[in-house]
């Protein structure tokens, strides 16, 4: 909700990784949940050079980008870049 107040900023979010694939396009692309919904919508896109494991339960810290489009159909209208695990 109010995606575009998040637009280039930072955040820390915490959740369970669900999906994982690494070495995509340079990155590492991990499909998260932190229980969180809204309009149906419950998965949230981070990118990362961090490995992780499907179900670990970590906080990423990252930058916020807004309707990114990769091309080849891949579009986010939210996504998280750039992402760090934070202790």
């Amino acid at each position: 909700k109010n995606k575009s107040l998040y637009g280039g900023k930072k955040v820390m979010i915490k959740g369970e990784v669900t999906k994982f694939a690494s070495g995509i396009m340079g990155k590492n692309w991990s499909h998260f949940q932190d229980g969180t919904s809204h309009e149906g919508l419950y998965d949230l896109m981070i990118t990362t050079q961090e490995q992780v494991l499907v179900g670990d339960v970590v906080i990423f810290e990252g930058t916020v980008a807004i309707d990114k489009d990769f091309g080849a159909g891949y579009f986010y209208p939210v996504i998280v870049e750039a992402a760090v695990i934070k202790k």
